[in-house]
C-alpha cells in the first residue's frame, strides 16, 4: 500500500469522522423542532377536539328526547281514554278511564272546593272525587 491511501484503502484527504460540533448542533436543532411540532400538534389537537365535542355532544339537542318530550307534552294537552286491567284480571274487566288535560284538572278541583256542595260533603273522603267526575261529564267537550 501507498502512503497516499492510508489505512483501509481510504484516500488521504477525506476525513473518516465527521466534526463533532456539527452533529451536536443538527442533532439539538433537530430535537427543538421535534419538541416543538409535537407541542404544537397536541395542542391543536386538543382546541379542535373541545370545539368539536361542544359542536357535536354538548350544544347539539337530543332529537330522540326532544321528540319524547313533545309527544309526552301532547299527550298532557289532550282529552284521551284508555283502559286499566285489575290485577288478575282479563281484559273483559278492564275499566275505561278518561285522561284531561293536567290545566282543566286543577280548574275543576279549584271550583270543586269554592262551591258550596264540596263544604257540605268534606265529611266523605270520596266526595270531591265524585264532584270532579259529575263536573267533568258536564263540561267535556
Amino acid at each position: 500500500m501507498t502512503a497516499e491511501h492510508g489505512q483501509q484503502g481510504h484516500v488521504a484527504g477525506q476525513i473518516d469522522d465527521p466534526e463533532s460540533g456539527w452533529t451536536w448542533f443538527l442533532m439539538l436543532v433537530s430535537f427543538v423542532l421535534l419538541t416543538v411540532t409535537v407541542v404544537a400538534v397536541t395542542v391543536i389537537f386538543f382546541a379542535f377536539k373541545d370545539v368539536e365535542v361542544q359542536a357535536k355532544v354538548i350544544d347539539r339537542p337530543a332529537v330522540e328526547l326532544t321528540e319524547l318530550r313533545s309527544s309526552q307534552e301532547a299527550m298532557l294537552d289532550g282529552y284521551r281514554s284508555y283502559q286499566v286491567i285489575p290485577m288478575g284480571g282479563t281484559e273483559a274487566d278492564a275499566e275505561t278511564r278518561i285522561r284531561i288535560p293536567i290545566e282543566r284538572a286543577m280548574e275543576l278541583i279549584v271550583a270543586g272546593s269554592r262551591s258550596p256542595q264540596a263544604k257540605a260533603e268534606d265529611t266523605n273522603p270520596e266526595a270531591p272525587l265524585t264532584l270532579v267526575a259529575d263536573q267533568q261529564e258536564s263540561n267535556t267537550p
